[in-house]
């Protein structure tokens, strides 16, 4: 993907695309309403929603290069686009509200984005739905614009068809072979399969692909992270954003012999900074879990797989070994800062690369566990307070010493140490954590380091640059 943020970004383009498909690909006119007691009333704009949305009402990928300036495209593609702040009626958090007109036609899409860039559509024309892009969907209308019951048609009747837009289609019944850490310990009793393996086998039965397509999906993504630290290392240049390249800067300092720490610590640093500063320049990253904490997870991961001297495939199996803490948290929990806070984004990169980190180095399935056990409990808590309402700082340092975390959590866990709480209680106690923060700690810049005179003077010099 491109863009600051996959809750807003990816979630924004996604409901956009399915908005298309409403409007047979010709959206008209189009007015996006933001609730005013929602961390997007805030947000929207600086972190990528309203770029999102755009690229969506015109049928692009997440990683299209035209995301960077689509307004053009949108006036050629004839779309009258706007933006607003209200009370809209729904008490719901990355809440959607889109009307959609061309001629006669109308539509009304309630949707809402669930984090890492999934997303729902509970809504359309007051009728209740639920499409979460992961299948082929045909929907009818009544001649008046009702939704008709799903799978029927009536003479008159006007169908739509929403198209996939998941890399992986989910098929019903949705078969999965565990849901939670216990599910999978069980599971895994007369098995005895190493992690990745584990991870390989849930892919493929809920996407109903092979393992080898698991595997080659998986190899797809850690190229893209590895070409995005490449680059980051080089330097980037981005004139909207508040920090400038800080990993070239480490590097210089860490060639002069200035800096503590070991191969795996200066590699973690290094490349979670660069794959950040790529992700604050637009360029394409993996949102792993999400964008906010893109360089946690595989910044941690592939830091201590170079100073452990892994081929590719290794790191891939890595990759899969980190993913079993990530699916656990996304079937129980939430990727979303708007819902959980950092720990939700930060946090669930640290447990999933404390996973893969014990993986590497030889941790059994129950270490790795524990090991992702102690890296969650180590992140509760923690606030998001973007400075400037940009993906910029403190997300940085967060996901700086998320990853340090998960590194000596997986050494902790490797050496003995007694995690005590199950990784499902863990997730659990994160949710309802989270939950619990006050509303101005969960990514709505409206507390926290976000209120300093500091944080407000950077917001004020960044707008008058932009006018």
């Amino acid at each position: 993907m491109r863009g600051p943020s996959s809750s807003h970004s990816v979630a924004a383009l996604r409901i956009g695309r399915i908005c298309r498909d409403l409007m047979l690909e010709s959206p008209g006119k189009v007015l996006v309403s933001y609730d005013a007691r929602d961390a997007l009333a805030t947000t929207h704009e600086s972190q990528g929603s309203d770029m999102g949305m755009k690229g969506g009402l015109l049928g692009f990928e997440p990683n299209d290069e035209r995301l960077l300036d689509p307004d053009p495209h949108l006036v050629q593609a004839g779309i009258d686009l706007s933006f607003r702040v209200c009370d809209t009626g729904f008490d719901l958090s990355n809440l959607y509200l889109v009307h959609l007109q061309r001629g006669e036609m109308k539509m009304e899409v309630v949707a809402v984005s669930s984090g890492g860039g999934m997303i729902e559509i509970i809504r359309i024309n007051k009728g209740a739905v639920s499409i979460k892009g992961d299948r082929r969907v045909e929907l009818w209308f009544s001649e008046t614009g009702a939704l008709l019951q799903q799978g029927t048609s009536s003479e008159g009747a006007l169908k739509r068809v929403i198209y996939p837009l998941l890399p992986v289609q989910s098929y019903e019944p949705v078969e999965v072979p565990f849901s939670s850490c216990g599910d999978m310990i069980q599971y895994n009793l007369e098995r005895n399969l190493p992690l990745w393996e584990l991870a390989s086998d849930y892919e493929s039965m809920r996407g109903n692909i092979t393992e080898e397509e698991v595997f080659d999906k998986m190899r797809d993504l850690y190229r893209v992270m590895r070409a995005a630290i490449d680059t980051g290392l080089k330097g980037t240049r981005f004139g909207d954003r508040i920090l400038g390249a800080q990993s070239t800067v480490y590097m210089k300092k860490l060639e002069e012999g200035g800096l503590a720490g070991g191969e795996a610590v200066h590699n973690i640093t290094l490349y979670v900074s660069a794959m950040m500063e790529v992700k604050s320049a637009m360029g394409t990253i993996v949102a792993a879990p999400t964008a906010g904490s893109c360089g946690t997870f595989p910044g941690a991961v592939l830091g201590v797989a170079d100073s452990l001297g892994l081929n590719e495939e290794q790191m891939v199996m890595a990759l899969l070994a980190g993913s079993i803490p990530g699916l656990f948290i996304a079937t129980s929990s939430t990727f979303s800062a708007e819902i959980g806070g950092c720990q939700a984004e930060c946090g669930s990169g640290a447990g999933m690369a404390a996973s893969a980190i014990a993986w590497m180095l030889g941790g059994s399935v129950e270490e790795c566990m524990a090991a992702s056990s102690l890296a969650l409990q180590n992140s509760l808590g923690m606030i998001c307070d973007p400075i400037a309402a940009r993906v910029e700082a403190p997300c940085l340092g967060k996901n700086v010493s998320s990853a340090l975390n998960a590194l000596a959590s997986a050494n902790m866990a490797l050496a003995g140490y007694d995690h005590l709480i199950p990784l499902d209680e863990v997730i659990e106690t994160m949710d309802r954590v989270g939950r619990s923060l006050p509303y101005e700690l969960r990514c709505t810049a409206l507390g926290g380091l976000s209120l300093t005179p500091a944080a407000k003077e950077i917001e004020k010099n960044l707008k008058d640059h932009k006018v």
